[in-house]
């Protein structure tokens, strides 16, 4: 069977679980079904690493990664745009030009969009250049300000102001946090406490339990602002970070049924197998940032939706019966720079590590070569 006569699976979003969905896929039906990636962006954007790069000079080269020869077979990557999604066919905008749209049909739809976040958390250009450009414009401005804020203490904003700190010595920077301890209380008070500890260590200025206004911060954040918070604390700032504020990308799927999202968070429903909540659409999955299961939005969590999705995808061409996803216990991994941090492990009901295991497991190396790997991608040296 040649692959124009093959029936298409298509992944919808080319992130964290989208990657893993489509290489498996490909692995083990690229015998009887094309495996088809869109995805707008050239390069994939290795989040996790991205608070790296705005204090690093090249880093950026290891954290975008070609999606070009992530298939080892005949899969094909179709940069382009969804449009709308149809019960079995998904039209797509190539180039960004409406006037050049293909319609694709599909046996399979795995839908795994993502979500927007601000740089360096996500990054939002299409191509490699842009993107380089956006970084070094945040390094070079880091690297100029005297005063940072950094508005969020959850993973993002922890992180960031652990490379900015453990890097330049010399900077006041203040990072406000709504809440009275760090990241929110789904995690220990330990663990809480250790890594505002280790913030403090490296002079960084904590404000908890305020808030500001974000409105005053401009849209890259590269312009020095004076904001209040709602305690009258007044922060002078060169540069701002604003790293809360993670919205899902799900507005293709009110192309195809609006019902499909849930009222106030925009978030996909989906059931237990990751089928998306409404039988007309058993042949459409949902993976990632995207779904309303309610756990944390982690890359690792996106792995195991992807895991499944593969196993229920396959159980559908072979007339298997369906697995459900179970979400695990908490696991987060939070680096100080490269050599201090905390995180909470699913083993004993929950325990608590500090920067030693932290710096082992994540902080020396963010796991970017596991990356290149899972993209079939080799790093120029």
């Amino acid at each position: 069977m040649n692959s124009s006569q093959k029936p298409n699976v298509v992944i919808l979003g080319g992130g964290y679980a989208g990657i893993a969905i489509a290489t498996k896929l490909e692995a083990a039906l690229h015998k009887t079904h094309q495996i088809l990636l869109i995805e707008r962006k050239t390069h994939f954007y290795h989040a996790v690493a991205g608070p790296r790069a705005v204090t690093i000079e090249g880093f950026e080269e290891k954290i975008m990664i070609p999606y070009d020869h992530m298939f080892k077979f005949d899969g094909k990557v179709i940069h382009a745009i969804a449009t709308s999604i149809r019960q079995r066919e998904i039209t797509v905008s190539l180039d960004g030009d409406n006037n050049n749209q293909r319609n694709i049909p599909f046996e399979y739809l795995i839908i795994a969009t993502g979500s927007s976040y601000p740089r360096p958390g996500k990054m939002e250009a299409d191509n490699k250049f842009d993107a380089v450009k956006q970084i070094a414009e945040q390094r070079n401005a880091i690297k100029n300000a005297k005063r940072i804020l950094i508005v969020g203490g959850g993973p993002v904003g922890i992180e960031l102001a652990g490379e900015i700190a453990s890097v330049y010595q010399n900077k006041q920077i203040t990072l406000v946090h709504s809440e009275k301890s760090l990241l929110n209380s789904k995690y220990p008070q330990k663990m809480r406490d250790m890594l505002a500890d280790q913030l403090k260590e490296l002079k960084v200025n904590l404000v908890l339990g305020e808030r500001v206004d974000l409105t005053s911060i401009s849209t890259d954040g590269l312009t020095p602002v004076t904001l209040e918070t709602n305690n009258n604390r007044v922060i002078e700032s060169d540069i701002q970070f604003v790293t809360i504020g993670s919205k899902p990308n799900t507005e293709i799927i009110k192309t195809l049924d609006a019902s499909l999202l849930e009222l106030n968070t925009n978030l996909v429903k989906v059931k237990p197998t990751l089928e998306l909540d409404n039988d007309n659409y058993d042949r459409i999955f949902a993976a990632g940032d995207i779904t309303n299961i309610q756990e944390t939005k982690m890359a690792y969590r996106a792995g195991l939706h992807a895991e499944i999705i593969v196993k229920n995808v396959l159980a559908k061409v072979n007339n298997n019966r369906l697995v459900d996803y179970k979400s695990p216990p908490e696991l987060i991994l939070v680096t100080v720079g490269k050599k201090k941090g905390a995180g909470l492990l699913p083993m004993f009901g929950g325990k608590v590590v500090g920067s030693f295991m932290i710096k082992g497991i994540k902080g020396k190396s963010l796991f970017i070569d596991k990356y290149w790997k899972s993209l079939n991608a080799k790093q120029e040296k």
